[in-house]
């Protein structure tokens, strides 16, 4: 029994290790982020495309450009296929603790032509007597999922009932970022251009 206890103890010291090692921390992008490309339906997919890879959506609206996803435990060191944490600390951080994390996403038109995107990530730390299992949250993960029918972006974010605000994940941030700038660098700009068929509310209404 000491032995295999031993061996559970290396086996998890060897993974903090390893994975330390790989969970790098991006450069800080430009938040918001400008675009270049003029096709706003490829911004939007690709932008919904990349969150997912982090979050599951909970409200979108393309005519205001808005998104929010719902609230995600965040990843641990024992979970390397997740990405929503970023480097070690974070990870370490999430193993030791409940944490969770909610994304919000504004994309607008940019008065130099293309779009600003913008990417707000927020984390929040349960509120218990005393720590507890990561994967033990008492039934609190849906808790405040709803849209959040106000201005949030560039202001702050009431936690949900049972969490304490953490404030912004900037490396998150710019993760995301990186990840929706390297997707849009990858497709033919001008053929996207060309192949646009998205018509923005107020300049339908204007024309009639």
């Amino acid at each position: 029994m000491k032995h295999r206890v031993i061996g559970v103890w290396m086996a998890a010291v060897l993974a903090f290790v390893a994975g330390c090692a790989s969970f790098t921390v991006p450069p800080e992008m430009d938040n918001p982020a400008s675009i270049a490309l003029t096709n706003y339906e490829t911004v939007w997919e690709t932008t919904i495309d990349v969150l997912e890879k982090y979050f599951q959506i909970g409200y979108e609206n393309r005519y205001d450009g808005r998104i929010e996803t719902r609230p995600v435990m965040a990843a641990t060191l024992f979970e390397p296929w997740r990405a929503d944490s970023v480097g070690c600390r974070q990870r370490l951080e999430a193993t030791l603790q409940t944490i969770r994390r909610r994304a919000f996403v504004i994309i607008h038109p940019s008065t130099d032509g293309g779009f600003q995107v913008v990417v707000e990530v927020y984390k929040e730390l349960e509120d218990l007597p005393r720590p507890i299992g990561q994967r033990v949250v008492g039934g609190t993960f849906f808790q405040s999922i709803q849209p959040v029918q106000q201005e949030i972006i560039t202001s702050s974010v009431t936690p949900g009932a049972g969490w304490i605000s953490l404030g912004r994940d900037k490396a998150l941030e710019s993760k995301i970022i990186q990840d929706i700038q390297r997707e849009l660098d990858q497709l033919d700009i001008q053929s996207q251009q060309i192949n646009s068929t998205f018509k923005w509310p107020w300049k339908s209404s204007a024309t009639e």
